[in-house]
C-alpha cells in the first residue's frame, strides 16, 4: 500500500503589506510562537517547516512620516470607501500614509499586543484597495505586486515542477 506523505508545511502570515517591512521579522516570530506545537509535530514527522510573512496582492507601498520631530515608518495606500480610523472615514479615492504601529519585540509578549494592558482593547485594521492593473504586453504580461509570494510557492513546490 502506498501512503502520501506531507514533506513541507508553510505557516504564512498574510496581509504583510499592512505592516512596514521593518515589522515583518516580528510578524514571522509571532506566527512561529503561535504555531509552535504544530511546527514541532510537523518537524518530528519529518516535514520541512517554513514561516513567512507575505501578501498575495500588495495593496500598499512604504514611506515615512515626520511628526513631532520623530520619523515613523508608514504604509501608503488607498483605504477602501467607508473604512475608518477613529473618527476619520475614508472615501476610497485618496491615498493616505498610515503608521501601522509596532509589534512587540518578543513573541512571548502576545498578551501585551492589542492593548490588553490598557483600557482600550481595540485594534483598528484598515482594508486597502488593490492596486490598479497595468496592462501587460506580449513580452511582459501584467502582474500584481506581492510580498514573498514567490518564496512561498518556491518553498512549497520547489523542484516538483521541473
Amino acid at each position: 500500500m502506498l501512503y502520501r506523505r506531507i514533506d513541507r508545511v508553510l505557516f504564512a502570515a498574510t496581509k504583510a503589506d499592512h505592516l512596514h517591512h521593518s515589522g515583518h521579522d516580528r510578524l514571522e516570530a509571532f506566527v512561529r510562537r503561535l504555531a509552535r506545537d504544530a511546527i514541532e509535530r510537523a518537524g518530528f514527522a519529518g516535514a520541512e517547516v517554513g514561516v513567512v510573512a507575505l501578501a498575495a496582492v500588495r495593496a500598499t507601498r512604504e514611506g515615512e512620516a515626520r511628526t513631532g520631530g520623530e520619523t515613523l515608518p508608514c504604509i501608503i495606500g488607498k483605504p477602501m470607501k467607508g473604512e475608518k480610523i477613529g473618527s476619520r472615514v475614508f472615501d476610497g479615492d485618496e491615498e493616505y500614509a498610515i503608521f501601522p504601529g509596532d509589534l512587540p519585540e518578543k513573541p512571548d509578549d502576545l498578551d501585551a499586543f492589542g492593548g490588553r494592558e490598557s483600557s482600550d482593547n481595540s485594534i483598528e485594521i484598515v482594508r486597502f484597495r488593490p492596486p490598479d492593473m497595468v496592462k501587460g504586453t506580449v513580452d511582459k504580461p501584467a502582474t500584481l505586486p506581492h510580498i514573498r509570494l514567490d518564496r512561498a510557492l518556491n518553498f512549497l513546490l520547489g523542484d516538483r515542477l521541473t
